[in-house]
């Protein structure tokens, strides 16, 4: 079971304790915007600086029994076009390959239809990430552009799946 509520300045330490020693998850995860090794501090101004605006704000999921276990970022928050950006989505190591991501993102659809009341939801993904590929894919996103070679990392370059959620049509298919 899956929980959001809004980030708390305590859940930092443990959202950058997910990613360790791992350069190239860290990129995959921040896509270059927060600076190596990720620091909780760096996500709490980040939060702060979300809270000056209106139309951004993070979100921590919790697992079934409370703990945080989860992170993503809702940002660009348009009424009148009726959409959100998703962005800087991670789950705890603990909780990979196990659903919880899935069920992560179809909450934070729930809420973004529900909740905020928009239609579709946006979000990039890296070509080489499987497994959040995936995700996305089985949680009713699809392929809205491919943007080849588009981030370099040391020697790689890699593309990006431009992903795109939309209510109106996962609600013809009901």
């Amino acid at each position: 079971m899956v929980r959001l509520r809004p980030f708390k300045p305590q859940d930092a330490e443990e959202v950058s304790r997910w990613i360790g020693e791992d350069e190239k998850a860290f990129m995959m995860f921040t896509a270059g915007r927060y600076s190596y090794p990720l620091k909780g501090e760096e996500i709490v101004s980040r939060h702060y600086g979300f809270e000056r605006e209106n139309d951004a704000f993070m979100m921590t999921a919790l697992d079934e029994k409370g703990r945080v276990s989860g992170h993503f970022i809702f940002r660009m928050l348009d009424f009148e076009k009726s959409s959100v950006h998703m962005g800087f989505i991670i789950v705890s190591p603990e909780k990979r390959g196990k659903g919880f991501g899935k069920q992560m993102i179809r909450k934070a659809l729930e809420y973004a239809t529900d909740i905020l009341g928009v239609r579709k939801v946006t979000l990039g993904v890296f070509e080489n990430n499987d497994a959040a590929y995936h995700c996305y894919l089985s949680s009713g996103f699809k392929v809205k552009n491919h943007v080849k070679d588009c981030f370099e990392f040391k020697d790689e370059k890699w593309g990006l799946y431009e992903m795109e959620y939309d209510n109106d049509i996962e609600e013809e298919k009901e």
